[in-house]
């Protein structure tokens, strides 16, 4: 199979070699993709190209910034509030998607959680923003989804969504696309503007050198009842362009003039353009900036549920190069999990509950469909609500059952 231009090693980038013992499990593996057909979340990655983390446990990265996250509730201003969102939400692109890559040179593929799994996170006052809470779990594996809701009760601020994901490889480019399903609303206690985050889809590109890494692309949309940001994502092409590029228009709705433009990298720096003062000022440097660690329960206080207690063991294996033994393990707990299924046991979730009719998260369908160009096939109408959800205008029924369960 011919190699991809994405492909071909890019200027002042260090080749990963990958291991002889390793080649062939590689090459078995790409043999594998290049014939599949479907979504490949199913299929056995060679333990060697384990992160050693749940899927589950990006979540935290949403709070890289806690500061930027309790600063949405900061301006007076809506548009300001509009531009604090977008600020808080390219600060979560880094963590999420290449900072892994900094430790290792390539991007391992995290664990497939299993159905009901949780991560749960806190962070304390940082730069006087007060505690941030965090509550992820799986609430459903076939397809996978996360649910997320993240809080700070002293700004008056909580992000409530859900993520999931729907993979194909693409032979002839010898990457794997990646569309990303779900979505994010930003509320507030103290202003009744809510802000709705559409997500980007994904590249994963170096897989024939061993040395995978991320790319998003697409379009990103945050949008409000009054503001608009249209956020294009793009990466280096094999003649010109830069690695994790993003140019954000941000507007009146109903209206053509742009108020706001911010391009950059969201893996570096980025800079705002006022357009109405032509004033250029930094926006955010993931680069010099420290990004939070959020304060997790040791693993023996932890319940039989949270991520780090289901995967210690397979983590240790990889950690300390055992990838049979990691193997192993993991599969025993892919097993277990359909064991479950089999005998038809239900799933509960403890966090949230789906509702197939979210009106609030339907209100913003007229205004973002134009951007999106959202067919009735990738068209969502439900959410995943956190059970002691704040901050919102909507009051929800107390309705709160998981017989929508895609896969219990």
């Amino acid at each position: 199979m011919k190699m991809s231009s994405e492909e071909k090693l890019e200027n002042n980038e260090t080749e990963v070699i990958v291991t002889e013992s390793k080649k062939t499990e590689l090459t078995g593996f790409l043999k594998t993709l290049s014939t599949f057909t479907g979504d490949i979340y199913s299929l056995t990655c060679p333990s060697f190209l384990l992160s050693g983390v749940s899927t589950l446990e990006y979540c935290r990265y949403w709070a890289d910034f806690p500061e930027l996250f309790a600063n949405i509730s900061k301006p007076s201003e809506e548009v300001e509030r509009a531009i604090a969102v977008l600020k808080w939400y390219v600060s979560t692109l880094y963590g999420s998607f290449a900072s892994r890559k900094d430790k290792e040179k390539i991007e391992k593929k995290p664990f497939n959680p299993i159905l009901g799994e949780q991560f749960l996170a806190r962070w304390n006052d940082r730069y006087d923003c007060g505690e941030t809470m965090l509550f992820s779990e799986q609430v459903s594996h076939h397809p996978p989804i996360s649910a997320m809701y993240l809080e700070n009760n002293q700004a008056g601020v909580s992000a409530n969504g859900h993520t999931g994901q729907k993979s194909t490889f693409r032979a002839t480019a010898a990457r794997i696309d990646v569309t990303q399903m779900g979505h994010i609303i930003v509320r507030m206690r103290d202003y009744p503007d809510t802000y709705l985050i559409t997500l980007p889809s994904l590249q994963i590109l170096g897989l024939w050198r061993g040395a995978p890494y991320v790319e998003l692309s697409g379009t990103s949309v945050i949008q409000s009842q009054n503001y608009s940001t249209v956020i294009e994502f793009s990466g280096k092409g094999w003649i010109s362009g830069e690695k994790h590029t993003f140019s954000a228009i941000t507007s009146r709705v109903g209206e053509k003039e742009h108020l706001y433009t911010t391009v950059g990298t969201w893996a570096g720096k980025s800079i705002k353009e006022n357009h109405q003062t032509k004033e250029k000022t930094e926006f955010f440097n993931v680069e010099t900036s420290q990004r939070a660690e959020p304060i997790i329960k040791p693993v023996e206080e932890q319940n039989s549920m949270e991520s780090k207690k289901i995967w210690q063991y397979v983590a240790k294996a990889i950690d300390e190069g055992d990838f049979a033994t990691a193997s192993k393990l993991k599969s025993e707990i892919e097993q277990r999990q359909r064991d479950k299924v089999k005998r038809g046991e239900k799933t509960i979730s403890q966090y949230f509950y789906w509702l197939p009719e979210d009106k609030e998260f339907l209100s913003f369908y007229g205004l973002i469909n134009n951007k999106l160009q959202l067919d009735g096939k990738n068209r969502e109408t439900g959410s995943w609500v956190y059970k002691k959800l704040s901050f919102c205008k909507y009051k929800y029924e107390d309705n709160k059952t998981n017989d929508n369960f895609k896969d219990n």
